[in-house]
């Protein structure tokens, strides 16, 4: 018996197997792929696989392959195509043919043809997106998803100044689904995103708007006589002083500034918005108005300015202690502080769960975890076995009406504590 080696087994077994009729049954489903781009006619396409490039697709009963360059949408590099992927595969999409080949059987699409519903979003509303890509100032995050992609590709920057902290920001995946606040859109027509509905004015136009003006600043007395500025009674401020912006007049500035009396309103140019350290920049612009402070108390023996002066710093002690007050609640933003938790019985037999900043200012909670998110039935859990007295490290988020809104975010140790 003659014995026959493998490769020609091989061969042999192929050549029984690839029957020609297959071969035309390809080519006429290409013929009729063709056919219908002929006429015009868009061809859907299903993703079913990725390569470096693109896509591996299902068209009319054939594979094909259309690259990222092709795809109803772009991105800035293959870094994001690798993280829709995993939400990209089996969606449908339409297309029209880039290359066709029959020997052997191969098509390529073009899916850059119009296809996609507008879709209008809501601002304020909380939506999910896929995370693109990470860079050293944020994330790009593409809410397409959240439409199961049928309005195509919506993508934004989530800053990382978004993030509680570093730490937060560092384990944040491309390619994971995150959940984000929509903003609006900025001059450029770009999405804005955001975390904390607290922090959206810093990250829309509406304080960017301010930059320019002129205002009415606060000026308030602190610790050692110096002075912390405050804008629109919410927003710390800075004021410059250097020869750039006064080259003839620095050394007056200064005197005028000692002058200041507590809680004394002053006029300021906003040079410039810190998104980042949620402060502004200011110019003291109105010289008529530094003249005039910057002359008090030069004419000695004025008894009678003195008098007057005294009586209006009577009459305006308590609104200037509440002007102090209001500045070490706002020096208090972006930092971790002590909560105590106080627990009130009322006759109605429930307990009511309150919080207490620094021992001192009264505030609203937000409880969180890295990865859980918290419904109303958990955090009711979390407050009923909170303990009377018991204190919390917990993060100041921003102040609204004396009310200190604070987050705790609660970590996996903690959170064991409580959902054992």
């Amino acid at each position: 018996m003659k014995l026959i080696n493998w490769k020609t087994l091989r061969l042999n077994l192929k050549k029984i197997f690839t029957k020609p009729e297959r071969k035309s049954y390809l080519i006429r489903l290409l013929d009729k792929i063709e056919k219908q781009d002929s006429e015009n006619k868009n061809l859907p396409f299903k993703i079913i696989d990725i390569r470096e490039r693109g896509f591996i697709v299902k068209v009319c009963g054939l594979r094909g392959y259309i690259s990222f360059n092709h795809m109803p949408w772009t991105y800035n590099n293959n870094v994001a195509w690798n993280a829709v992927f995993p939400y990209l595969e089996g969606k449908l999409f339409f297309g029209k043919i880039y290359q066709t080949q029959k020997d052997p059987v191969s098509i390529m699409l073009n899916g850059d043809i119009p296809q996609f519903k507008k879709i209008e979003l809501t601002e304020d509303k909380t939506y999910h997106g896929v995370i693109l890509n990470k860079t050293n100032f944020g994330v790009f995050v593409d809410i397409g998803y959240a439409f199961n992609w049928k309005s195509g590709s919506l993508t934004g920057l989530l800053h990382k100044s978004h993030f509680e902290t570093s730490e937060h920001f560092e384990k944040i995946e491309i390619g994971k689904v995150i959940k984000l606040l929509f903003w609006g859109y900025n001059e450029k027509q770009q999405l804005i995103f955001g975390l904390q509905p607290e922090l959206k004015e810093w990250f829309t136009n509406d304080l960017e708007q301010l930059v320019g003006n002129t205002i009415p600043v606060k000026a308030v007395k602190t610790r050692g006589n110096n002075f912390t500025y405050v804008v629109k009674d919410r927003f710390l401020a800075t004021l410059l002083i250097n020869r750039t912006l006064y080259p003839e007049n620095k050394s007056k500035i200064k005197k005028a500034i000692r002058n200041l009396k507590d809680g004394e309103i002053i006029h300021c140019e906003i040079l410039s918005i810190n998104k980042l350290k949620r402060t502004f920049y200011l110019k003291w612009e109105m010289s008529s108005e530094i003249e005039e402070i910057f002359s008090r108390n030069r004419i000695n023996g004025n008894l009678q300015s003195q008098k007057t002066n005294s009586i209006l710093n009577t009459n305006n002690a308590i609104e200037n202690n509440i002007d102090k007050e209001i500045v070490e609640i706002l020096n208090l933003i972006g930092k971790t502080v002590n909560v105590k938790v106080v627990k009130e019985s009322k006759n109605s037999g429930k307990t009511k769960v309150k919080y207490l900043v620094e021992d001192k200012f009264p505030g609203s909670i937000k409880i969180s975890n890295d990865f859980f998110t918290f419904g109303f039935k958990e955090i009711k859990h979390i407050e009923d076995t909170l303990q009377n007295g018991e204190v919390i490290n917990c993060k100041v988020l921003n102040v609204n009406n004396n009310t200190v809104n604070i987050q705790w975010t609660i970590n996996n140790k903690e959170l064991f504590k409580f959902f054992r």
